[in-house]
């Protein structure tokens, strides 16, 4: 026999998700009239006990799948393909990191005795071919600067995630923001300070909200102080409004990278946490002008109620002074009182005299 398959190791690096190909190729064999079977093997760890079998081909093109293929769900993946006479190569859709592992070939050399009855004549196996599926390089970043905001109390604290580096460009993100409060408590005769965190608000990367990595104390709804934006696909936002003294604190966004593997199912790659972002909340000073808005009973009582009541008390001490006048008035009159009144005057004029005429009062003009 002079069959000799071509024996080269080597290794092959995939993504999942990629299309896997190993190739089996016959370098020579005894006669032009040879027909080759084809087996595909792999073998998944060191030390394994077998060689698990993936595939065969017989010499006239009919294949059938080993147990192998049938308990790792690769009937669907698998593909056996003859390239030309001398090269076969197996084929795996869909890598998944579970099909890593050392995959070979082993070929049968059959010919025709001089009665036409088909024989084995010789098996030769491939060199090992190590097969190497891995998921995506992790490349997630998330912005770590430090800020600071200093806000008035019943202001808005706006908190930015950015997520300038991904993996892959299939990936979905789970974002939470968590807030530390840093407090002081007497261990021992001891002032030890410790750090309180607290889930602010989490979204899952199903765009849930709170189905991410932890449970916020405050739920999302009409009536919730958090207003959560995603501006663009790496680039999230969380505002807090009406702001408290109690929102003080130390906050950062924590990013879950997810991606879905070749059976459909997510998977978390990587985590990163952002920078932290030191939020003060001015607490605002008692006066009369807010505590008197900040009071509707007050405000209207101080504004409103008083016009109402002083115009009425005004007209009532009019209509008392008016009254009293017109009583007083009429007293006097039924009294006797003089009333001073004057009529027209009685003149003594004579037309020949040269002298001016004599404006006299006679008794009875004044009554």
């Amino acid at each position: 026999s002079k069959l000799r398959v071509q024996n080269t190791n080597q290794s092959l690096f995939y993504l999942e998700d990629s299309r896997v190909r190993v190739n089996c190729s016959v370098a020579s064999q005894t006669s032009q009239d040879s027909q080759h079977a084809v087996l595909w093997y792999v073998r998944r760890a060191v030390g394994a006990e077998a060689d698990e079998l993936l595939l065969r081909i017989e010499r006239s093109g009919a294949f059938e799948y080993g147990a192998y293929a049938d308990e790792e769900r690769l009937r669907r993946r698998v593909q056996a393909e003859r390239l030309s006479p001398r090269l076969y190569a197996l084929t795996l859709n869909r890598a998944e990191s579970s099909d890593s592992g050392t995959y070979y070939c082993l070929v049968e050399e059959w010919l025709t005795d001089p009665d036409g009855v088909w024989y084995r004549l010789a098996r030769d196996s491939s060199g090992f071919t190590q097969v190497l599926v891995r998921q995506p390089e992790v490349r997630l970043q998330v912005e770590e600067s430090v800020s600071n905001i200093t806000v008035s109390q019943s202001g808005s604290i706006r908190l930015g995630c950015s997520i300038p580096s991904q993996s892959s460009r299939d990936s979905r993100f789970s974002v939470s923001w968590y807030v530390e409060r840093s407090f002081t408590r007497s261990l021992e005769e001891e002032d030890e300070e410790e750090a309180d965190r607290l889930c602010v608000f989490s979204i899952g990367h199903d765009a849930v909200f709170g189905n991410g990595n932890c449970s916020p104390t405050e739920e999302a709804g009409p009536n919730s102080r958090l207003q959560f934006e995603r501006t663009t696909s790496d680039l999230y936002s969380l505002t807090i409004q009406g702001a408290q003294p109690t929102d003080a604190g130390h906050y950062y966004c924590h990013v879950e990278e997810w991606l879905l593997n070749p059976r459909n199912a997510w998977y978390r790659l990587a985590t990163n946490n952002s920078g932290v972002t030191i939020v003060n909340v001015i607490q605002q000073v008692s006066t009369l002008q807010s505590v008197v808005c900040s009071n509707d009973s007050l405000f209207y009582f101080i504004f409103f109620y008083p016009f109402p009541i002083f115009g009425i008390l005004l007209i009532a001490v009019l209509l008392v002074r008016y009254k009293s006048r017109s009583h007083s008035k009429s007293q006097e009159g039924k009294n006797g009182a003089p009333l001073l009144w004057i009529k027209e005057p009685h003149l003594s004029y004579s037309p020949t005299c040269l002298d001016p005429p004599v404006l006299s009062l006679h008794p009875g003009s004044v009554e």
